[in-house]
């Protein structure tokens, strides 16, 4: 089973599980500026509806953007923790390389087959980060 982890929109978040770039589970909420403390709870309660545990996962697909700062980071920093946690592959995927949730599972699927393990994703971003007052 593969998991899917959209954070690039600032509204919600999608997650999906699928099975040889096919949809099996899907998952979206709303979510602005709360991503953080939403993202890990709903994986979890993804995974448990559809009885699959973290040690069934084979990969995980990440959209890396481009997408606001914080949300971008938070969704490339817990599929690269899960991926390097459970040893898996992981792949990453553009906002801009997919139309829907279905096509972000087939596109993806075809990335992580060419992924190797212990590689990480970097984020892409829409715009540089605004984190720090001009002096």
């Amino acid at each position: 089973m593969i998991l899917y982890i959209n954070t690039s929109d600032e509204e919600k978040v999608a997650l999906a599980l699928g099975k040889a770039g096919k949809l099996i589970a899907k998952r979206e909420f709303k979510a602005k500026y709360r991503q953080s403390e939403k993202l890990l709870p709903a994986i979890d309660l993804l995974l448990a509806k559809n009885k699959i545990k973290l040690s069934d996962l084979l990969g995980v697909v990440v959209v890396k953007g481009p997408g606001p700062f914080t949300a971008t980071r938070i969704g490339v920093t817990v599929a690269n923790a899960l991926a390097y946690g459970l040893n898996i592959k992981i792949a990453g995927l553009r906002a801009d390389e997919f139309d829907n949730i279905e096509d972000m599972v087939s596109r993806g699927w075809e990335k992580l087959k060419k992924a190797k393990k212990g590689k990480t994703v970097e984020p892409v971003y829409d715009r540089e980060p605004n984190i720090t007052i001009k002096n």
